[in-house]
């Protein structure tokens, strides 16, 4: 049972999988509205929810950017379908929008969003290293990726995590391996919190102002 649970964690398809999102929708609030206190997105800004799930933190984002818009990926077409029907209203409005897709190869432009987050969601991403270099791509200079995530390596549930990892096939950083690995994929600056009575983690990682831009003209002139 438990290895089922977490294979849909990774893609949820199906009647289980649609109600294992809903789900997630509300087990997940807290540790979201707790990473997401941990950065400041502007009202203007174009926030792209990688891995959205349910739809729940793009209703949350989106009463964030009134002045801009909220757009949720996920490889799951059942979770696409469930965060479109909850966000519904603001799809219509034309400030929230959702679209069925990998983080390996992402339908945006270069240096299309001010603000990327992922919450629970890197577990479960292809090739982490390639991965966040498409990540990078689809960021704004000065842009900021936060990542959050319910778990890490070096808190006081390491054995409940293993056990999780080992079932699920999943990722899990230390504090450690997040900085070095969002450093070596080009996020120069990175600052990691944790909430050790929780055992979680919020990684918020800011490109510099010509970051991506160089590496864009690298690409153009390839």
């Amino acid at each position: 049972m438990l290895g089922r649970l977490l294979s849909q964690s990774g893609r949820p398809r199906g009647w289980f999988g649609r109600i294992l999102v809903r789900g997630m929708n509300l087990g997940h609030s807290g540790l979201t509205h707790w990473g997401l206190s941990k950065v400041e997105i502007p009202e203007h800004a174009n926030v792209l929810d990688i891995g959205c799930g349910g739809g729940r933190t793009l209703e949350y984002l989106a009463s964030q950017v009134r002045l801009g818009k909220a757009v949720g990926i996920d490889y799951s077409e059942d979770s696409v379908a469930v965060a479109r029907k909850r966000n519904q209203k603001l799809i219509v409005s034309g400030r929230v929008e959702v679209l069925h897709g990998s983080v390996s190869s992402m339908p945006f432009s270069d240096a299309t969003f001010d603000c990327v987050t992922a919450v629970e969601a890197y577990y479960f991403w292809p090739d982490i290293a390639a991965d966040l270099a498409e990540v990078r791509r689809v960021m704004k200079p000065n842009g900021q990726l936060v990542i959050i995530a319910g778990m890490y390596l070096g808190s006081k549930f390491d054995k409940r995590n293993m056990k999780l990892i080992r079932v699920g096939g999943m990722r899990c950083f230390s504090v450690q391996e997040f900085e070095d690995t969002l450093q070596d994929a080009g996020f120069p600056n990175v600052v990691v919190t944790v909430e050790p009575r929780k055992g979680w983690i919020c990684v918020v990682s800011e490109l510099g102002p010509n970051d991506n831009t160089k590496e864009c003209a690298k690409r153009d002139t390839a």
